[in-house]
């Protein structure tokens, strides 16, 4: 193994919790190489057991060797990015997993040990195509002058991966853009087989039995930081309440049950060969455990057979591991996984390829990822949801509605219209493809439609199954209010008094504006004007339920006889008529600002006309009718008139 000291930093990030949210696997690519009759095989085996959509497979026609040529990688490359392309698949998958069949690695030149700079393996070189990166491939991208590693985006995150979202920190913005890519390949297909059988989304683990293998070598190949990441890993585990075995002494650590995690230098361990041929740990193995070897060509082949040279994690498969990285060339020690930070990552909640990419450094190089992408752990079984939904009984139409969702469980959360009857024949998905969605989370704020009876479904899902709740509400109609005034002008040195009222049906309560700063919660409220202005009277309504607001105006001028009560421009003006009260005749002057057609008459104080003064078009300017009372009861009307949509009104007696 190459020594090439390339130091990196690395912290520990507070642990975080994730859902338990159900995982599909419409984001992961699958690449079969049609040449290859285990690729094949594989490739439809993990189709069935993931239910993998048939869009998202992608075959090539390549070589079945595990080594290919730059050449004939240009051509294989071409193939899957045709097909990415004109599928649709570019900006919908996260993922890649390819099959043992596919090639392994890509070489430009020298041998295992001795590569050209440019070897890479195949999966490190496919991981990059069409996107940001695309153009380190088939390049020697490694080093930065004058001694730094370039790392591919991922590496030390601590967020779930999408390819799409934002490197942070990154300016300007940069989208991670990378496919993280694993591979399914063993010594045999029936390996292959038998890893995907006991892996997957949200494999249970005992914990209490469960056990972690860190062997260190007491004279390592290098001290720091590989060997210390060993003893780093097992004080990390052990925080996490598992079972940890960290070795220091010349003990090369074999026959080990129910291992979880396992990690050491393998054929570089100094005494391996004392205890074990071709470094072989031959530990029994739990559903979803997770491995790393400090070794540069731990990954040269997957070949039955062929045990020469150094140890391989293809004979950790063959065991009963369910994921492991190892290396196709020589590699130098900078590409090895961080295993401290990888079992920090997987323990939390991290799945199989998100924990590797985070914690192996290297982009465009010799790595390959072995195994099911989206494996992750648990160590119990969350209930099965069972929500509730609380919100108003009843609530006006067209307001907004706020519901809540309580004794959910972590995983998905999402709103739809209509019971769960209706929910349930328009899925699955329930997610925000569904035709009949309108929020998500554990809160919702909706806009009441028609009135009616309404009901609405939250949805709660988690891997182990999905929990409905129905809430209910009665919508009612919307008010309506209108607001009808004894005048629309008044003059201070009359009568400024102005008695309004507003029409509404069940309503309870009553807020009045009258524009000078008084205010009132009568129903039918008498308002006195002492200064001259144009005024916005507003008045809210209310049932108890349902609101409605009403707006008039009222203009308030000084004097029937001076120079300041000249009318506004644009609006009618109905003036005090005189003498008033009326005996029995009276004139009744007003302003018209154009020509019109007027109207003019006597109401009771319903509303209720009892006689009609004038009804005809007539010029714009001052004009003066007169009126006689006769056949009217002693009391108070009103005198209205109406024109050009405008209305204004005057309060009137009659005596006898």
């Amino acid at each position: 193994m190459k020594l090439l000291r390339l130091l990196f930093l690395v912290s520990l990030l507070p642990i975080t919790v994730f859902a338990q949210a159900p995982v599909n696997y419409d984001d992961v690519g699958l690449i079969i190489n049609t040449n290859d009759t285990n690729s094949v095989a594989i490739g439809e085996y993990f189709m069935l057991r993931r239910d993998i959509p048939q869009r998202n497979v992608i075959y090539i026609d390549a070589p079945a060797t595990e080594t290919i040529t730059g050449e004939k990688f240009t051509d294989v490359r071409a193939q899957i990015e045709d097909y990415l392309a004109s599928s649709g698949l570019v900006d919908t998958l996260n993922y890649l997993v390819t099959t043992k069949g596919v090639p392994l690695r890509v070489t430009y030149g020298g041998d295992l040990y001795k590569p050209d700079p440019r070897n890479a393996a195949f999966d490190a070189e496919i991981m990059l195509v069409l996107g940001y990166f695309s153009a380190h491939i088939g390049r020697n991208t490694l080093i930065i002058p004058p001694g730094s590693i370039r790392t591919q985006a991922y590496f030390m995150k601590d967020e779930h991966y999408n390819r799409k979202s934002i490197i942070p920190g990154s300016s300007p913005a940069q989208p991670y853009d990378m496919f993280l890519t694993t591979r399914l390949t063993g010594l045999t297909k029936e390996d292959v087989f038998s890893m995907i059988d006991r892996s997957g989304p949200f494999t249970f683990v005992n914990k209490d039995s469960a056990l972690f293998v860190f062997d260190r070598d007491p004279i390592p190949i290098t001290l720091d930081p590989y060997d210390n990441n060993l003893g780093e890993a097992g004080t990390v585990v052990e925080g996490f309440g598992w079972n940890a075995l960290v070795n220091t002494d010349s003990v090369y650590v074999t026959e080990q049950r129910n291992v979880m995690g396992y990690a050491s230098w393998g054929s570089n361990d100094h005494f391996d060969h004392y205890f074990t041929s071709h470094a072989r740990p031959q530990n029994t193995w739990l559903p979803g455990s997770l491995a790393e070897t400090y070794v540069s060509t731990s990954a040269r082949n997957f070949t039955p057979g062929q045990t020469g040279g150094q140890s391989r994690i293809a004979d950790l498969f063959a065991e009963g591991c369910t994921g492991a990285s190892g290396y196709v060339f020589e590699p130098y020690d900078i590409a090895l996984t961080w295993v401290n930070v990888l079992f920090n990552r997987y323990l939390r909640g991290y799945n199989l390829a998100e924990s590797y990419y985070m914690t192996n450094p290297t982009i465009s190089w010799m790595a390959t990822i072995v195994g099911d992408p989206k494996t992750s752990i648990i160590t119990e079984y969350p209930p099965l949801p069972s929500p509730t939904v609380s919100g108003p009984d009843v609530i006006c139409e067209g307001s907004n509605l706020s519901l809540t969702a309580a004794d959910s469980e972590e995983g998905w959360m999402n709103w739809f219209e209509g019971d769960s009857v209706s929910v349930k024949a328009a899925g699955p998905p329930f997610d925000d493809t569904h035709p009949l969605w309108v929020a998500e989370g554990s809160d919702c704020l909706l806009q009441a439609g028609d009135a009616g009876t309404k009901t609405w479904t939250f949805v709660n899902e988690n891997f182990v199954g999905r929990g409905f709740a129905e809430f209910t509400a009665e919508v009612l109609p919307g008010l309506q209010a209108e607001i009808t005034s004894s005048a629309d002008t008044v003059y201070l040195d009359t009568d400024p008094e102005v008695h309004f009222s507003v029409s509404a049906q069940g309503v309870y309560s009553w807020d009045w504006d009258f524009g000078d700063g008084g205010n009132s919660s009568d129903p039918s409220p008498l308002h006195r004007y002492t200064a001259t202005g144009e005024y916005t009277v507003t008045v809210e309504v209310s049932n108890g339920t349902c609101t409605a607001t009403a707006q008039t105006t009222v203009v308030v001028l000084n004097s029937t006889g001076t120079e300041n009560s000249r009318p506004l421009a644009g609006r009618i003006q109905l003036l005090q008529n005189y003498p008033n009260p009326v005996a029995p005749t009276t004139a009744i002057p007003f302003f018209l600002p154009s020509r019109m057609q007027a109207r003019i008459t006597v109401t009771d104080l319903l509303g209720r006309v009892v006689a009609t003064v004038l009804d005809a078009e007539m010029d714009g300017g001052q004009h003066t009718v007169l009126w006689e009372s006769d056949g009217l009861e002693p009391g108070t009307y009103h005198c209205v008139l109406e024109a050009d949509g405008q209305r204004s009104i005057r309060r009137l007696q009659i005596l006898r």
